[in-house]
């Protein structure tokens, strides 16, 4: 039997003084013994078969943290459903007064946590979706920083994502912290919720960062009937050229009714995010050939 199934610590996590009132000394030391219960910080367990839950370690983090820590950043961002940037480590940030220092699988960051930035979800306390990602945006890597962007305006619950990019803007003009407020302000200015993936999202950062703009994303093509014939990653429709994200490897598979119709296709993988020079090289020169042709 898994004796964690007796304890009700939130997500899996406990501290050590509830596991013991729970189980007993003999008990705890044989969950222990077993690997059943597994360490994470001083005084405070995490039950073993949900240690790579992020709830979990959020929990056991703001346990650690004895309740006056709130998770920030990118981990804020995943728990909201932003998967880009991804929740490990688990980043933390706790008052000035109180000293911790980071430990495996926890960032700690020292600074003001005003109660009224705080949210619950879940029981845990967590920035709100908004100045999580104002935060990621100033300091995480660009792409995943754009990705998260892009997909925090996919999921808000805000019919209008314009809003929430405002809300973001606000946070950062807010910032005590000035540091990476101009970049990301740039990032923001490329987020549209439109890229489906964060390859896509990506690929935004590799067009804008080689000057080729103007693309439309997820352009649909229809014939006459109105029959829908082609969704487009991006396509510049006026020159009919359009770039396809192969995000498997396996290549994408040609489309007869646009090579009937004219459209000039490139596509695009995850080695031309690494090198894009001659994809942009491609693609800058499809682009030459229709408007010379014009």
């Amino acid at each position: 039997m898994n004796t964690t199934l007796d304890l009700d610590g939130r997500h899996g996590a406990m501290t050590y003084r509830h596991a013991r009132a729970r189980l007993g000394d003999g008990r705890l030391r044989t969950a222990v013994e077993a690997g059943r219960l597994i360490g994470f910080g001083r005084g405070v367990l995490l039950d073993a078969e949900r240690v790579l839950d992020l709830r979990t370690r959020c929990a056991g983090a703001l346990l650690w943290t004895g309740g006056v820590g709130v998770v920030v950043g990118p981990t804020a961002a995943a728990l909201h459903g932003c998967t880009a940037v991804g929740g490990f480590p688990v980043h933390v940030r706790v008052p000035y007064v109180h000293r911790f220092r980071s430990r495996q699988g926890v960032i700690v960051h020292q600074g003001d946590v005003p109660e009224r930035e705080v949210i619950t979800m879940d029981g845990l306390r967590v920035l709100p979706l908004d100045l999580a990602v104002a935060e990621v945006l100033c300091s995480s890597p660009r792409r995943a920083a754009l990705a998260c962007a892009d997909q925090a305006m996919r999921e808000v619950p805000s019919s209008d994502p314009a809003e929430f990019v405002t809300q973001v803007a606000e946070r950062l003009a807010g910032r005590p912290d000035r540091r990476g407020t101009r970049r990301a302000a740039a990032l923001l200015g490329l987020a549209s919720g439109l890229p489906e993936t964060a390859v896509q999202s990506a690929f935004v950062l590799v067009l804008a960062d080689c000057g080729v703009g103007g693309p439309v994303y997820q352009h649909e093509v229809r014939d006459r009937s109105g029959r829908l014939r082609a969704r487009l990653d991006f396509a510049w429709p006026e020159w009919q050229v359009a770039l396809e994200c192969d995000e498997t490897g396996e290549g994408v598979k040609p489309n007869d009714y646009l090579a009937a119709q004219g459209w000039i296709v490139l596509r695009g993988d995850v080695h031309d995010l690494s090198d894009p020079t001659d994809l942009v090289t491609r693609l800058r020169a499809a682009l030459a050939s229709r408007t010379q042709a014009a």
